[in-house]
């Protein structure tokens, strides 16, 4: 029974001492900025027909290096020293925060990678038309059973979003060695936009619909503050330093 299913998903993170969902919450010496980006434009962002690229490590086009570029002069510019950089293992996200530290004059910064960063993965999908996938059934499916829904041999966006945030509570929030340094901390994590979008649902809690809704650009900024006063939204989504490559985007400038 998929509502029963469902249901003991969500009480499972009573029985998880490390969950997003925790009441005990750790105390940390000092303020975490951690800034969320997604990648620059990678090969399969430009096939906006197909529901997901042929190649799911695809690297980043001349002009995703160019916006990576132009986020790490960002940096520079606003002065944020990186002091900690995650990324998935994924090259196009990994390129990008390779760029970003060059552009942004951040050296010898500690950094780790791991695949649980990874993006949400639909195999069988890879190369396909979107309209072949996006079948009046797959749609009514995933509008009843929302995140919970596992498209084909996919895993679902509660799936995704729960590796994603176990593992950002591992090594940032329930860190022990993070937690006890008393200055704050400018952390870097580099991965991707769909990623993005379910993480922050589970820790804004906003109604999951929103998930789709909400738009994530190319190497576009999302900070959050953690102190012990739990999450702050400071900014999200924040793409402003590509404006002079992307003058025509109705993202950038309304006209």
């Amino acid at each position: 029974n998929l509502f029963i299913n469902n249901f003991l998903q969500d009480i499972s993170w009573l029985l998880n001492p490390i969950c997003y969902y925790s009441t005990d919450m750790p105390i940390h010496k000092a303020t975490r900025n951690i800034f969320f980006i997604r990648h620059g434009e990678s090969e399969s962002n430009v096939l906006e027909n197909l529901a997901a690229g042929y190649n799911h490590d695809a690297p980043l086009t001349e002009k995703g290096r160019l916006q990576a570029t132009y986020l790490g002069e960002r940096f520079k510019r606003e002065k944020i020293n990186i002091d900690l950089l995650f990324t998935s293992r994924l090259s196009r996200a990994m390129e990008t925060a390779k760029i970003l530290l060059q552009a942004s004059g951040n050296k010898s910064v500690p950094t780790k990678r791991s695949v649980k960063l990874n993006e949400l993965q639909i195999p069988k999908w890879r190369g396909k038309e979107r309209s072949k996938m996006m079948t009046p059934d797959v749609q009514a499916s995933w509008g009843k059973n929302g995140k919970y829904y596992s498209p084909s041999d996919g895993e679902s966006e509660y799936e995704m979003q729960r590796r994603f945030a176990d593992y950002i509570d591992k090594e940032i929030i329930f860190n022990d060695d993070i937690r006890k340094i008393k200055k704050n901390l400018n952390i870097a994590v580099v991965v991707h936009g769909w990623a993005l979008r379910c993480y922050f649902q589970s820790i804004l809690e906003y109604d999951q619909s929103f998930i789709k809704k909400m738009a994530m650009d190319n190497t576009s900024i999302s900070q959050f503050q953690y102190n012990n006063d739990g999450w702050k939204l400071i900014r999200i989504n924040d793409s402003s330093h590509l404006e002079s490559i992307d003058s025509k985007s109705r993202r950038y400038k309304w006209k």
